[in-house]
Parts: C-alpha cells; structure tokens; sequence
C-alpha cells in the first residue's frame, strides 16, 4: 500500500514537472531580433527610419508594442505606421504591415533640421506570436542616421520687417540691429508683433509674449534660415509702466468713420508635426476620419460629417513647444489655427442624441397617431350602438303596443262571439266568478282587464233585465228564493266593485 501511494506521488510530480516545463516552452516559442535602417539626408529633408522585428521561421507574429527615444535636436517626428508620439518619444504599437507572418515592418518619418549623427534607440518593446507566447528577442538594434549640410539652401536669417503694437521700436527697424526696446502701458499683457523674414522660406519663433509683468522684460524673436542651421535672435526689451502705450482701441472705437482700410494683416510662423492621435484621445464632436493631402504627403485627418465639399480639415499635431493638440487646416489659404469647439456648442445637442431624439419622437407620434384612430373607430362604433340600441328599443316597444293590441282586441272578439253562448247557459253562480283569481299585470294589462269587467256587466245587466222582464211579477204569486236574491245581490255588487 505504501509503495502504491510512493508511485502515485512521484507520478503527479512528473506531471507537474511536464506541464512547467511545457508552460517555460511556450511562454518563449521562437527567438526575434529588432533591427533599424541608417539612413542619410540633407539639412532641412524628411528622412525615412525602417524598423523591423523577425522571428523564427514558422513563427506567425501577432502583435507588437515598442517605445523609441531620439534627439529632438537635429530630428522631428512627423509620422509612421502604427506610430504616434513627439517630444523626443515614440510609441510604436500594432502590426499592420506582415500581420500573421515572420516580420513585421514599420516605417517612420523624421523631419533633420540641422547636419548630424543621431541615433534612434528602443526604450521598451513586446512581441507575441499567434498563440499568445512572448517572442525571445536576442538581439535590440538602434538606428544611425546621418544629416548632412544642406549646401544650396539658404543661410538668411534676416527679418525682413518688424512692427509693434502698442509702442514703437527704438532705434528704428534695421535687419542688421538685433536689440531693440519699447515702453508699453500697464493694461497691456501681450506685444502685437509682425515679423516678416527677409527669405520666405525661413521660419519665425516669437518667445517670453505672454503675461508681460511691471518693469522690464525681454521679448525674443528667432528667425532659422532655410538650411535649417542659420539662427538669428532679435531682442526687443520691454518697460511696462503706468502711464504707457496701451492696446489698440477696442472694436466699437475702431468702427468709428475715422477708420481707414487697406492695413494688411500677417500671422507669424509657426511649425506644426502632424501625428496620429493615440487610442485615449478623442476625437472632436461631428467630424468623420479622412485620409488628407497636405503638400503631396497622405496624412490622417477629420472632417466635418455635414460637409459635402470641406474646405477645412482637422489634424492631430505637435508644436513647437511639443504641446500635442487639434488644429483646424484650411485646404484653400494652406492656414493653420488651433482648433477649440464652439462655445455655444456646450449645451447643444451631439448629433447621436439628435438621431435618438428625433427616432422616440417619430416613435411617440405614430403611437398616437395609431391611438388616436383606435380612438375614433371606437367612438363611431359606440355611436353606431347606441343608435341601433335606440331604434330596436323603439321598434320592440312599437310591436309591443301592437300585441297588446292585438290581444285587446282578440279578447274583445272572442267575448262578443262568447255572448250568444252565455246567454244560452245556465248563469253560473257568483261564487265562482268572484272566487276567480285575476293576476294583476301591467297597467295595460289592468285596463284591458277592467274593459273585459266593464263587458261583462253590461252583459250581465242587460240580461238581468231580459230575465226581469221574462219572469213573471211578484204579484203574480211567484217568489224568488232568497238564495237567488242573494246570489244576484252579490253579482251585482261584485259587478259593481
């Protein structure tokens, strides 16, 4: 018996030990490595970043997730596939290209601003198979890309012209002068400025105009030269006092007929990476995805689902400050602006509440249109009872009537032909007329009855006076029995009760 549990034991624990070690197995099926391309480009260029993750032969690839760094000095990540992020971050994740197979390929784009080596290494990473086993990475690669100087672009980084409001710049505007100052009011938070680059394809950053405090401050306006590498910082001090200039007046102001026309308005440059919003941000209210061409490059995009022909867009991006947010794109002007909702559009109604608003309502109404003529039939119906109840009633008591009537009449008929007969018979005696029960019927009835009473004794009268007059006199020496006299006593006042 002991020796029987021994073998049970040391059963189990080779069963135990198999399915551990087949569990080990299929936590790791197969091996993979991660491997990046080096790419080159020019100052200035997009360049283009392939990052592969392979697998055993066999092995079947069902998804992945990985986390990128890369320096946001000289590069700027604009998209991918499967990939969203900025600000020197990138998170790849799904397997869109080689689902279900040994490979799986991403491609990433990277705007170079400036010449360099940089490299793009993987932070964090996950790989499963088909069956759900983590995929054994032996080997983590990074990518080398190298920036070269663009030679043929520009180096300008002049302004072409630069404009205050409120205030004015002292000295005058000089591309060569650099450092510039300007004195403004107490009420004013923000400069008005208009900075126009001397080459168009150079780009203007404005820093430190916001929330301008007392005293001094210093405004920075950077303008990058085409090739990406030029740099040039004009600096505006600014001395906020009481008594200063202060902003421009307000619109009712300007609306006065001493306004003039004509003044030409130009919004400063600004950058923005488009991206691909990630699965916790959401997208805005009544806009529909659309793939969108923005200067030849297919990029993810929204538009609004009421517009048949959009001339505006919405993109998912990252400024220059690395702040990710919607923007609204005009695909006319080629502008771009922030996107917020309408205030007003607080507390309207989204158009799915609208729909299941408007579905109830129509649900409501053919309820009641339906109760409504349930309603009216019922009625017509009732109506059309009561009218046959009204006339049936009138027809049954009409032929009521006239059976009664009829047996009136019949009683009257059969007492006349009745009569001669009678006249015949021996009189019966009172006693058994007026031990005849009568039933007391209607009132129809009563009269009826009191007629055929009526009848009866003026039959009963005129023949007492024929037998009066047939009987001899008294005097004559015949007496009537004073059991007659009684019984005719008593007809005669039963006849007339």
């Amino acid at each position: 018996m002991k020796i029987s549990r021994i073998f049970d034991h040391a059963a189990r624990a080779m069963v135990i030990m198999a399915m551990s070690l087949a569990f080990t197995l299929t936590a790791f099926a197969a091996d993979g490595q991660i491997t990046f391309s080096d790419p080159s480009a020019q100052s200035g260029t997009q360049v283009n970043v392939t990052l592969k993750i392979s697998a055993d032969e066999g092995t079947r690839l069902a998804d992945a997730t990985l986390t990128l760094q890369y320096p946001q000095d000289g590069l700027e990540f604009v998209s991918g596939t499967d990939a969203s992020g900025g600000a020197g971050t990138i998170r790849v994740h799904g397997v869109t290209n080689g689902a279900g197979s040994s490979e799986l390929q991403y491609n990433l784009v990277f705007n170079t601003s400036k010449a360099g080596s940089y490299t793009i290494n993987v932070d964090t990473y996950e790989v499963y198979d088909e069956d759900g086993a983590a995929l054994n990475i032996t080997h983590v690669g990074s990518s080398a890309v190298t920036v070269a100087a663009a030679e043929e672009l520009s180096q300008n980084a002049d302004l072409g012209s630069l404009e205050l409001s409120p205030g004015s710049l002292e000295p005058a505007f000089d591309p060569a002068v650099t450092t510039y100052s300007t004195t403004i009011g107490a009420s004013v938070d923000q400069l008005g400025i208009n900075a126009l680059t001397a080459d168009p394809g150079a780009s203007v950053i404005i820093r430190n105009n916001e929330a301008l405090p007392m005293g001094q401050s210093t405004v920075l306006v950077t303008v990058t030269a085409p090739d990406g590498q030029t740099v040039k910082d004009y600096v505006i001090n600014v001395d906020k006092v009481e008594g200063g200039p202060e902003a421009p007046v307000s619109d009712a102001e300007a609306q006065q007929p001493d306004t003039v026309e004509g003044v030409q308005l130009s919004s400063r440059g600004k950058t923005i990476t488009i991206m691909n919003p990630g699965a916790d941000v959401e997208i805005p209210e009544g806009f529909t995805d659309a793939i969108i061409t923005i200067d030849g490059q297919r990029v993810q995009g929204w538009f609004w689902g009421a517009d048949t022909d959009p001339e505006y867009c919405v993109v998912y991006g990252m400024n220059d400050r690395g702040e990710l947010n919607f923007y609204r794109y005009d695909l006319e002007e080629k502008t771009l602006q922030r996107y917020f909702s309408d205030p007003l559009s607080a507390d309207a109604v989204s158009n799915a509440e609208y729909d299941q608003l408007q579905e109830s309502y129509n649900s409501l109404s053919s309820a009641y249109e339906l109760r409504f003529a349930v309603i009216c039939v019922l009625c017509i119906i009732c109506a059309a009872l009561l009218i046959a109840v009204i006339v049936l009633s009138r027809r049954l008591s009409g032929a009521e009537r006239e059976r009664r009537s009829m047996r009136s009449m019949e009683r009257r008929r059969s007492m006349k032909e009745e009569q001669p007969a009678r006249s015949a018979e021996p009189e019966k005696p009172v006693e058994e007329i007026l031990s005849h029960d009568y039933d007391m019927g209607s009132e129809e009835e009563q009269q009826d009855d009191m007629d055929e009473t009526q009848v009866i004794s003026e039959l009963s009268s005129g023949r007492s006076r024929e037998e009066s007059k047939a009987e001899p006199a008294p005097e004559a020496g015949k007496e009537i029995s004073d059991k007659d006299s009684a019984a005719k006593d008593d007809t005669f006042e039963s006849f007339d009760i």
